[in-house]
């Protein structure tokens, strides 16, 4: 199974990485940024994207410090995936609840609403503390219930 991780905390990536590479067969890209992520997404076909929702535009590195952030980086890149005919399925993890784009605020059960216009593809929303071992579960469902092909 072929995985690729849209996700710029360091901290989290590592710790979706680990927890996911617990299953068999599994191989994982990893991007940090909107244009990785999307650049990766459209060079080949993925099993389940594990998209973070808020992100930087471009990989932060000691001298940049990824451009603009995308709010709402994550359905950007579905939104982007979908109009190509390359979308996998996908779900959202992240550790926000609420997002600002400076004009609207969202709670995490509206992105999950706007999300599901994407049909089957969407796989849900899945808030992610890393002190709980709920969004383990919760993504485990979502692997588990993956086609087989």
């Amino acid at each position: 199974m072929k995985i690729l991780l849209v996700e710029d905390n360091h901290f989290k990536r590592e710790k979706i990485i680990e927890f996911v590479k617990q299953f068999s067969n599994m191989t994982v890209l990893e991007a940090a940024s909107y244009n990785m992520g999307l650049t990766l997404a459209t060079a080949d076909k993925f099993d389940l994207i594990i998209l973070d929702m808020s992100m930087p535009t471009f990989d932060r590195t000691e001298a940049e410090n990824g451009g603009r952030f995308r709010v709402l980086g994550g359905k950007e890149i579905a939104t982007r995936l979908k109009k190509q005919n390359k979308l996998s399925p996908f779900v959202v993890l992240t550790g926000y609840s609420n997002f600002s784009d400076g004009r609207d605020k969202l709670s995490l059960a509206q992105i999950n609403d706007l999300l599901a216009m994407f049909g089957d593809d969407y796989k849900g929303t899945i808030f992610f503390d890393s002190a709980s071992s709920v969004w383990k579960e919760e993504l485990t469902s979502v692997i588990e219930n993956l086609p087989n092909d």
